[in-house]
């Protein structure tokens, strides 16, 4: 288990850890050949030393700061940044394929291994026992001990709810007392209990149990039923966790506090209420059968909201809306919520928090099948705050997502937007030393096929903000992606930003400053793309192009692509005047590997073009202190 307080001794270990790992790929990951490449560069051009000199410079940094909560697979980034995309290859690999397979269970094994948790996939299998009554207060029970050294879950959510609104107005959630307090609490709940939990109510949600279910009770329930639901029952239980209800095959509406809902058919209506973790339902899973349903949730939450508790949803078909405010679609907050569609052209719509997002917990949103709309403006569509682990993964579909343009700019730029969104991770840095520091989590999107069209705003799309990882892999599809400040594979301040592309023609726009493999302050980004005629348009700091104690690399591993820039470092160009006076070179990196007729700006540096190599080596003046303050290289094959 990782300390909660990250030092200069933790990290070292980790790097001890990394240089002992077999072999120069980690994780079982076939190895893609243009990753393979870029070591071999890093190797042949002597930039070693530079490497070192980073990961030394960070540690020595992570001493000063004094992180809580950074986890393994974040620290062997820092200790070994060049096998930090086989890792991430290697973990989005098995998350596409356990999509694939439906084996969600094994999605949130990933995240607990994340997280430094053991696997919480019970070791009995799937319950067979059809009493499910007797089960749920068994897991409720459970829940309410997993919070036994956290606090009493009502005034955590609370609690929860007030951090969460500070977040959406500031980073620097630590500046009150109470955030800071809520953070260290955090710390002690018990996280494997959750996720187990969570993984045995996925094994309730499968088509073969449902059937159990469904036969225990087959004709039409006239008791007592709570206020709020109308529509045909089959089944109706009281309990001190939440009603246990099996609907109809016909229409249904759901607004009542549940632990339970198995619904066989029909056009549904759920709310909020019905659809999440609250103090009064620890544990809540919704089963919906079949129809085009309708779920609506308030600002409180909903949709597959774990809220100090464990929701999950499952909707096995259909065309459906979602629609909610903060938190929601598969939102774990002090809690764990999933939400799985399996089928249908679907609508989703939250404010925020949603889509695969969590702090302090774990989110996963897995869209199985369809054309699918998701719109979410801030900290969504995969986003890990502070313990957590956020995920969307989607299977297959031509999807549009957009996450951008209610919330403003933080650096009050007009016409451009907050997001934090599509695969973000993102801590509570303070810039007071004295404040609790709390190292972000992983938000993680994976797509495995469809042509998708991809709109960011600043933060976002493969972004990490102070220990934060934030990972987007795109497994097929000729997609477009839109980011603005701080989009696609880039971060800032001990940030970790990673992109990897399997395939497809390709555009890439962020022509704003620290984009496509461009960063800012002891940050690594890679990004990677295999295959495809791509178009690339750049603002500053891009391509390549790190600042002030970063690594950053640009990869393309084939195809005839087209490359715009608007400003320097880019190419593989790096540095800063800051580097200087920290005694510390950055690192660019900038390989087009794929032999192909490329075209280039008229902008773009000497010797930068078609089949040619260069060394940058940049120098500049810091105070009265003149040194090199980046490296890098440009190769285009």
């Amino acid at each position: 288990m990782v300390p909660h307080r990250f030092s200069a001794v933790y990290f070292l270990w980790a790097i001890a850890v990394a240089m002992n790992s077999s072999g120069s790929t980690q994780e079982g990951s076939d190895d893609w050949e243009v990753l393979a490449q870029t070591r071999a560069l890093v190797a042949a051009k002597e930039l070693h030393s530079t490497e070192e000199s980073l990961i030394k410079a960070w540690a020595r940094y992570i001493d000063r700061v004094q992180p809580r909560g950074v986890s393994t697979s974040t620290a062997k980034m820092f200790a070994q940044p060049f096998n930090a995309p086989t890792a991430a290859l290697a973990r989005t690999d098995r998350i596409a394929r356990s999509g694939a397979r439906g084996s969600w269970d094994l999605v949130l094994a990933e995240a607990a291994g994340i997280l430094d948790l053991q696997s919480p996939i019970p070791n009995t299998g799937p319950s067979q026992d059809p009493a499910l009554v007797p089960h749920l207060a068994q897991l409720a029970e459970r829940c309410e001990t997993a919070f036994k050294d956290v606090g009493t879950r009502s005034e955590l959510g609370a609690d929860m709810h007030a951090l969460l609104e500070t977040l959406s107005k500031t980073v620097y959630v630590h500046e009150e007392e109470a955030h800071q307090q809520l953070s260290i609490k955090a710390e002690h709940l018990d996280r494997v209990a959750l996720l187990t939990i969570a993984c045995e109510l996925l094994y309730w949600s499968t088509p073969s149990a449902a059937s159990t279910l469904e036969n225990v009770s087959p004709g039409i329930f006239r008791g007592p039923r709570p206020e709020g639901v109308t529509g045909e029952l089959r089944m109706a239980a009281e309990t001190p966790y939440g009603w246990v209800l099996i609907g109809g095959r016909g229409p249904n509406h759901y607004d009542a506090d549940v632990a339970y809902i198995l619904d066989l058919g029909g056009d549904d209506f759920y709310s909020g209420r019905a659809t999440r973790s609250s103090a009064n339902v620890p544990v809540n899973l919704i089963v919906d059968r079949s129809g085009t349903d309708h779920y609506q949730a308030s600002e409180h939450g909903g949709l597959g909201a774990g809220i100090v508790g464990v929701s999950v949803l499952v909707d096995h078909s259909g065309n459906d809306t979602y629609e909610a405010g903060r938190l929601a679609c598969g939102a774990g907050a002090l809690g764990v919520g999933v939400l799985v569609d399996y089928d249908g052209n679907d609508t989703y719509s939250a404010d925020s928090f949603a889509l695969g997002s969590a702090v302090f917990g774990v989110g996963l949103c897995l869209d199985r099948l369809g054309n699918d709309q998701m719109t979410s403006p801030l900290y969504s569509m995969g986003f890990g705050g502070p313990l957590s682990v956020g995920m969307l993964v989607d299977g297959a579909g031509d999807d549009r997502r957009v996450a951008r343009g209610v919330y403003p700019s933080p650096y009050g730029t007009e016409g451009q937007f907050n997001a934090g969104s599509m695969g973000a991770g993102l801590g509570f840095r303070m810039l007071d030393p004295s404040l609790v520091q709390a190292a972000g989590g992983w938000g993680v999107l994976v797509d495995c096929a469809g042509d998708d069209v991809n709109q960011v705003g600043e933060f976002g799309f493969g972004m990490g903000y102070f220990f934060g990882v934030g990972i987007v892999r795109d497994l097929a599809g000729n997609d477009s992606t839109e980011a603005s400040r701080y989009g696609i594979a880039t971060g800032a301040h001990f940030g970790v930003g990673i992109v990897l592309d399997d395939k497809g023609d390709d555009l890439w726009s962020a022509p704003y400053t620290a984009g496509i493999a461009g960063n800012w302050d002891l940050t690594m980004s890679f990004f990677a793309d295999c295959v495809g005629d791509d178009t690339y348009r750049g603002g500053g700091i891009c391509l390549g192009g790190a600042t002030i104690t970063s690594l950053a690399c640009f990869m393309d591993g084939g195809g005839k692509d087209s490359y715009e820039q608007g400003g320097d470092p880019a190419f593989g160009q790096a540095g800063h005047s800051k580097d200087v006076g920290r005694g510390v070179a950055s690192l660019g990196i900038f390989l087009d590997a794929g032999g192909a007729e490329d075209s280039y700006p008229d902008a773009a540096p000497e010797q930068v073009g078609n089949n040619s190599e260069r060394v940058f080596e940049r120098t500049e003046k810091s105070e009265d202190k003149i040194g090199i303050s980046g490296r890098g290289i440009f190769v285009d094959r």
